[in-house]
């Protein structure tokens, strides 16, 4: 079993390596792909496929108010929606506009950054 840890590296790591980011990335589009069209069938897929179980309410509400500030910083900036969605040797697979994957990477990372998901307990 492993032990909680709130060490700085371990986030650090986990928020800027490359091929977690990748994977993110590889979700959020999986997302995009395989769950309904709406935020919330999304974030549920997210849920389901990371946690094992459906998000509840407060949850979905706070994961969408980020969905909608990352989709508005990306949609902004269209080349940082690029830049952000090109990190790795993969490549992106083209499902969504730039700034929606990017976004929905950014909240995939969250997901698979949550406690939960990160240690068992």
């Amino acid at each position: 079993m492993r032990d909680r840890t709130n060490t700085p590296l371990q986030a650090l790591q986990l928020l800027n390596d490359v091929q977690h980011f990748e994977a993110a990335r590889a979700l959020a589009e999986r997302a995009l792909v395989e769950s309904g069209p709406t935020v919330e069938q999304r974030i549920e897929f997210l849920y389901r496929t990371v946690l094992s179980r459906r998000p509840d309410a407060e949850a979905v509400r706070l994961v969408a108010a980020a969905l909608a500030k990352q989709h508005a910083l990306y949609r902004a900036d269209p080349a940082a929606a690029r830049q952000a969605i090109a990190i790795g040797e993969s490549k992106p697979r083209g499902v969504a506009p730039d700034d929606e994957t990017a976004a929905w990477t950014m909240i995939a990372n969250l997901v698979l950054n949550l406690d939960e998901t990160l240690n068992r307990n």
